[in-house]
């Protein structure tokens, strides 16, 4: 990574890690060596890491800017942090177990340079075998309509008839759409100022991206720029408790912008799939122990810990401020 010759980064890159030790040194490395010359400094907001996270920044990176929460303050509350620390024209939130092919932000620096209305832009995202995968990146707001389409898996059928909130179909060029996936979103650095990331919980990246596009601002994607994603590994060793008692932001989009019964009917069709594909892979991990089956009945668990019903309730749980180990 290069500064400008006044100091002044053209990007600036905010990771949250969490026991992240397995995936950051290929998440920093592939963004020191594929930012070449564009100067760009990367900040690391490390939620009080029980592994060697911090160490590894500290030790092989010593350009990036590490600082090490006392306490795990979630991932929205990290973000805000490292947000405030930049000084970049654009901010990219970047997720730790990602990797980040070389001319990946050059791209979307241009794309975003060339398109002043575009607030905040996502890339392509692929797995770790560079295929594109059916709901990894976002789409739609939630309905009653795209969340049962989407837990129950109607949306794979047909992208256009049964649409979800996350995209089914691969991205080429770029496209418009409600909200993108929080793995890497770059964001102008006028928008980043003057939105924050809200409650930690499912859906967090969507209502930061929703309540960007609601004051105006385009939310697009593209297949000019692609990142690998590892989708959440963590997941395989969380536990359920993080989001416990909190509703996810899905359902308190639908509580606050449809009528009771239409979120009653979009909370339940989208508790139901979570529950019947919980129970599906937590089966097929008993019969081939495959670590894939895990961490998708895992990431299950994590958001059926979430108290949906509660935004039909007057008086609402407390929102931590930080979080369980």
């Amino acid at each position: 990574m290069r500064q400008t010759d006044a100091g002044t980064p053209l990007v600036s890159v905010v990771t949250v890690t969490f026991n992240s030790a397995d995936h950051i040194r290929g998440c920093l490395g592939s963004v020191e060596q594929g930012a070449g010359a564009m100067p760009t400094e990367h900040i690391v907001i490390d939620n009080a890491s029980k592994d060697d996270t911090a160490g590894i920044v500290r030790r092989e990176f010593p350009h990036a800017v590490l600082i090490e929460n006392s306490v795990n303050r979630g991932l929205t509350a990290a973000n805000n942090q490292g947000e405030r620390m930049a000084r970049g024209r654009y901010v990219v939130f970047l997720n730790p177990d990602t990797v980040v092919p070389s001319g990946t932000l050059q791209a979307m620096v241009d794309i975003m340079d060339g398109h002043p209305t575009i607030g905040v832009l996502g890339p392509r995202l692929v797995d770790e075998h560079g295929h594109f995968s059916p709901g990894m990146m976002g789409h739609r707001a939630p309905t009653a309509w795209t969340l049962i389409n989407g837990f129950l898996l109607l949306n794979r059928l047909s992208h256009d008839l049964f649409p979800g909130i996350h995209r089914t179909r691969d991205v080429q060029g770029l496209e418009d759409c409600d909200w993108a996936c929080g793995a890497c979103l770059m964001v102008r650095r006028e928008v980043a100022h003057a939105f924050s990331w809200r409650q930690f919980g499912s859906g967090d990246d969507f209502d930061y991206c929703i309540q960007i596009r609601e004051a105006g601002w385009r939310i697009a994607v593209t297949g000019d720029a692609q990142i690998t994603h590892f989708i959440g590994r963590s997941f395989t060793r969380a536990t359920p408790g993080t989001w416990k008692g909190t509703a996810s932001n899905f359902a308190r989009y639908l509580r606050e912008h449809r009528g009771p019964l239409h979120t009653f009917v979009g909370i339940a069709g989208m508790r139901l799939g979570l529950r019947v594909r919980g129970s599906v892979h937590q089966l097929l991990y008993l019969l081939t122990r495959d670590p894939e089956r895990l961490y998708k009945a895992n990431k299950t668990r994590q958001f059926l810990a979430h108290d949906d019903y509660s935004v039909f309730r007057k008086d609402k749980p407390p929102i931590p401020t930080s979080y369980p180990s």
